[in-house]
This record gives structure tokens, sequence and C-alpha cells, in this order.
């Protein structure tokens, strides 16, 4: 075998080891990272969702999976998700019984708004005024965006209006579990904006 074959050979071979190492290591850390498809994939294959019957304990196992690969994700891979699987996600969440849905909630979108009202509370008043002003604009777009559509019920309407004229952040913490899942988007934009402002 001349020289450059072996050359080769021994290219090839070492290429295969290192792949064989990166697909080791992918197969070890698959329990440590997440993406938007991981999401996608774990809410497409609840069980529950094909009409089969499912234990409660199952169910919350299950649940809590899916709940920390999502807290994984970062505000982007989290937009992604949304753009991509909006009907999806729906479609999981409006499966999950209420004390499901308060689980989801307390784990996804209370530490948001924990987040965010700390942020704000170390802010210069000038500085947290703006930013609650970006966040009545995003509550106007997401109005606006809803308007003819009917993911939102009339209730649900009048809230946004409402969150709108008075202080956000005091009536989403009195807000229902559907209406504190709507509004995710716009708590997960402002927890970013928060957290930018710390950092500068």
């Amino acid at each position: 075998m001349s020289i450059h074959s072996r050359t080769w050979m021994t290219a090839l071979a070492l290429l295969a080891l290192i792949w064989s190492a990166v697909a080791w290591i992918m197969h070890e850390t698959d329990d440590l990272v997440s993406w938007p498809g991981k999401v996608q994939g774990l809410m497409e294959k609840a069980p529950w969702l094909s009409g089969s019957s499912v234990s409660q304990e199952r169910r919350s196992q299950y649940l809590a999976m899916v709940i920390r690969d999502y807290q994984r994700l970062d505000a982007s891979q989290r937009k992604s998700l949304r753009e991509d699987a909006q009907e999806l996600l729906d479609r999981f969440l409006a499966s999950l019984n209420e004390g499901e849905r308060k689980e989801y909630v307390d784990q996804t979108i209370e530490p948001l708004l924990q987040t965010i009202e700390k942020g704000l509370k170390v802010m210069p008043t000038e500085e947290r005024r703006r930013l609650i002003g970006r966040m009545r604009g995003d509550l106007k777009s997401l109005r606006n965006d809803v308007t003819e559509g009917d993911r939102f019920a009339e209730q649900d309407r009048k809230f946004m209006e409402d969150l709108i004229a008075d202080d956000p952040l005091l009536l989403i913490r009195a807000a229902s579990l559907q209406q504190k899942i709507e509004l995710a988007p716009v708590l997960e934009d402002m927890q970013s904006r928060v957290q930018g402002f710390k950092f500068r």
C-alpha cells in the first residue's frame, strides 16, 4: 500500500473515530439540552392527544418533561417554536386539565413575572416608564392581532383593554391561567428587555 493510500486510510479512520465520539456525546447529553423541534416533538407525542388512556401520574411525568425542555429554550427559540407550531402549542395546552395548566404556568410564566418585577424595581424611574410603555405597545399589537380572530373570548378582549389602560403587571398577576398563557410572548419579550438593561 502506498504512503498516499495509508494517509487516506488513517484520515478516514480518524474521522470515523471523531464522529463516533460526537454521536456518543450527543446521546449522553440529549437530556441536558433542548431546541424548538425537540419540544414540538414532545408535544406532538403526548400520549393523551391520540386518545390513549393515560394515568394522572404518567401525565404529570410527561408534562414535567415538556416543561423541563421548554424552560431550557432561550427567548429566540421560544419565539421560533410559537411561529412554527402555534397550533400544536394551543392544542397541547388546551388538552391539559386545570391542575396541569397551573403547573405549566407556575413553571414557565411565573418565573418571567418574577424576573420582570425584580428588574423594574432596581431601574431608574424613567427607564422603568419607558419599558412599561414598550410593554403597553406590545399588548396593543397582541390585541390588534386577535381582534378579528377567535383565540380570545370577549372577556379576554376586555381584559386586554384594561391591561393597556392600567398597570399591566398588577393585572397580569390577577389574570386567569389562560390569560397568562396567552400573554407569555409579551412577558418573554419584556424579560429579555429587562435583562438587557441589567447587563448594559
